[in-house]
């Protein structure tokens, strides 16, 4: 409590001299002082206001373009791959973008084709794994989309 007595004493001398240094100025110049002080506060708490505005628009558009980036990053991610790609068997290939994509897929091997079943309740997702396949340089021999509870059953034969 004693801080508290202490920063009020504090307060109220600053107050009585402000107070003292205006009565002794003319009426003219007490308003030209206080004018002044409203102006500069004002500017100030403006500046301040106006900087953190500033700063909030620069990360803003620093996040957009991050956004962006990773926007661009998914879309071209089948563009981007390592070099040895080529060197992967059909089996790895179908793996590596089931995961990409966040898919289960099932796959049986036969001679050079592979049966897959996957499914997702969002065709775009199936069309986009099948994009991919085929990017990777495996064509798709036969394709059966079929709707079941919600869920789109894809099933294809690759080579």
């Amino acid at each position: 409590m004693k801080a508290m007595e202490k920063i009020s004493s504090v307060l109220d001398q600053r107050v009585e001299q402000i107070q003292d240094y205006l009565d002794r100025l003319s009426t003219r110049e007490r308003v030209l002082v206080i004018f002044t002080t409203i102006f500069v506060l004002v500017a100030a708490v403006g500046s301040a206001l106006w900087y953190m505005h500033a700063a909030a628009e620069k990360q803003q558009k620093r996040v957009n373009d991050l956004k962006d980036l990773i926007v661009m990053m998914q879309s071209n991610v089948v563009t981007m791959k390592p070099t040895n790609d080529s060197q992967l068997s059909a089996a790895e290939k179908i793996q590596r973008v089931a995961q990409q994509q966040g898919l289960s897929v099932a796959s049986q091997q036969s001679g050079e084709q592979m049966q897959l079943v996957a499914s997702h309740e969002n065709y775009a997702v199936l069309a986009n794994f099948l994009t991919q396949l085929a990017q990777m340089g495996l064509s798709i021999q036969k394709m059966e989309l079929i709707s079941e509870a919600g869920q789109i059953k894809l099933t294809a034969t690759v080579q």
